[in-house]
């Protein structure tokens, strides 16, 4: 059965990707970027029949209200899973000794509090589909974020902000699964791997198309029991 998605970050990488393959596999999905229009690749894919461009700046209140209107008077019966992808990676190399307060608040405002503006303003499309309907988000989190699975202090090079912004999406996922359950809502933290994106790098040893298509997969798997739960690409339970 096709299936309505929200997609942010789309414009590129993991989201792009994600854009893709959900249109490839028959369903309808709400690509939503920055700059939509400033990415040829999707643009390619836009048929405003089953992939629609949608403009959303997850750190700007009006920018997100604009995105639930448009999508709301497209989808006017409701959307049926969210993938919180849209997220910044920051200065790389930083450790805790020498990153800046300016730092932190950059990552924080893309990477936990546009999460949780995108979500709870989608809340509404979402509960369209009724208490019978399962509703799904996928909160875009990393290894980088589990304190259990940390080996170094300064992130792995990727800069302690992003690491302490990906553990923060990890507690605000476990936080709105657990408000969300008693209404059928199933809202879960995703490691996509190491994947060649600007962000992991060429050396990375995972491909765009194998972390969705294991995402889209897990997406599909899931049962109550996932709710507040944390895996990666390959379905696999991660450690907090």
């Amino acid at each position: 059965m096709a299936k309505t998605y929200i997609v942010t970050g789309a414009s590129r990488g993991l989201g792009l990707e994600f854009v893709k393959q959900i249109a490839a596999n028959g369903h309808t999905v709400f690509a939503c970027a920055r700059n939509p229009d400033s990415s040829k690749d999707l643009q390619a894919l836009i048929d405003n029949k089953q992939v629609f461009g949608v403009k959303l700046d997850t750190t700007c209140e009006k920018s997100i209200k604009a995105a639930v209107e448009e999508i709301d008077s497209k989808a006017p019966q409701g959307v049926d899973i969210l993938i919180n992808n849209a997220g910044i990676g920051g200065t790389m190399g930083l450790n805790v000794e020498n990153t800046p307060k300016e730092e932190y608040m950059k990552i924080f405002e893309t990477n936990v509090a546009g999460v949780s503006e995108v979500l709870k303003a989608f809340l509404p499309l979402l509960r369209k589909r009724g208490q019978d309907q399962t509703k799904k988000v996928l909160n875009m989190s990393s290894m980088l974020g589990s304190i259990a699975d940390m080996e170094t202090g300064d992130g792995l090079g990727f800069g302690s902000a992003y690491c302490v912004s990906k553990a923060a999406v990890n507690m605000l996922t476990k936080m709105f699964a657990n408000q969300l359950a008693k209404e059928n809502f199933i809202i879960y933290a995703s490691h996509p791997g190491w994947v060649k994106t600007d962000l992991g790098g060429d050396d990375a040893p995972v491909e765009k198309k194998d972390s969705i298509a294991g995402q889209l997969k897990k997406i599909d798997d899931l049962t109550p029991k996932d709710n507040g739960r944390f895996y990666d690409f390959e379905g696999s339970h991660m450690n907090w």
